[in-house]
């Protein structure tokens, strides 16, 4: 009885923690609502009226701004020793083989890892596990220089591809995730299917793969969304192929000073944040709902 009291006096107590946490929650998505729509307001302004009216609608709306600065909008890039112009059409298409190319390569290689860990669960199996929750709680501090070099030396440097190899590792969280959801899978339906005389690539591909694809695609998303924001790696890896990121940041740097304006900036950030947003609209579900596994799969 007087555990009872104890634990009601103690959930009486903690009763205010959830509204408080609500509503700082709903004041700060109500802040980036608000941040967006000034920032949207403000990229069809010309640089005068944003001057002058820095809070209100746009005096006249300049549609032509996403125009101009998608036309216009360019770094410089040194290739062969010569100054080349890129401009952000060129950033889009680096930016889209970076980020499918990437994300694909980072999503697929701990899937793999993690289905042979979870259905091979040898000495071996454990240690990877073991040595990649080591890594992920480890700091791992002044790597880049080495990183650098022997991308140089493998011939993966400002090279596309080469960023696709260098992001196949499964040493992430993801492993941890796709390790639980394949344990999840009966062996039911593996045996079967080795009685029937399929191989275990057969059992991979035909059967787990097919029962983890929600849960793959969502893992993908959200590994797409991070490398499409992603300005340093190809600043570091790829200067030669700039991406987007790469191309607004160095445009908030000052670079380009013909349109080195607060309006243009907000105009080519949200031009790089439309396919993100296209993407969060249409799989909004997928990426922040509940992933449903079993044999069949609602």
């Amino acid at each position: 009885m007087n555990r009872v009291m104890k634990r009601n006096k103690i959930n009486s107590d903690r009763s205010w923690i959830f509204p408080v946490t609500g509503v700082v929650l709903a004041l700060y998505s109500l802040l980036l609502v608000l941040f967006f729509i000034w920032a949207l307001l403000s990229s069809f302004k010309a640089n005068l009226d944003f001057s002058n009216n820095l809070f209100g609608w746009p005096r006249k709306w300049m549609f032509s701004n996403y125009r101009v600065a998608f036309e216009n909008f360019f770094i410089q890039v040194q290739e062969k020793g010569h100054l080349r112009n890129v401009y952000m059409g060129e950033m889009f298409l680096n930016s889209i083989l970076y980020t499918v190319g990437s994300s694909f390569a980072a999503t697929v290689i701990p899937c793999i890892v993690g289905y042979l860990t979870a259905k091979f669960p040898y000495r071996f199996s454990r240690w990877l596990i073991n040595i990649t929750i080591i890594c992920l709680i480890i700091p791992i501090i002044g790597s880049l220089p080495s990183q650098l070099q022997i991308s140089k030396t493998m011939g993966l440097y400002d090279q596309l591809w080469g960023m696709w190899i260098m992001k196949a590792n499964f040493m992430s969280m993801y492993l941890l995730i796709f390790n639980s959801a394949f344990k999840a899978i009966p062996d039911a339906y593996s045996e079967a299917a080795r009685i029937d005389g399929a191989s275990e690539t057969k059992v991979l591909l035909s059967i787990a793969l097919p029962l983890v694809r929600s849960l793959f695609f969502t893992i993908m998303l959200i590994q797409a969304i991070g490398f499409w924001n992603d300005y340093q790696t190809p600043m570091l890896f790829m200067p030669d192929r700039p991406t987007v990121a790469y191309g607004l940041y160095v445009f908030n740097q000052g670079t380009i000073t013909q349109l080195n304006t607060v309006p243009f900036k907000l105009t080519a950030a949200l031009e790089m944040m439309a396919p993100i947003l296209i993407i969060f609209i249409l799989f909004n579900k997928k990426i922040i709902g509940n992933v449903t596994m079993g044999g069949l799969k609602q």
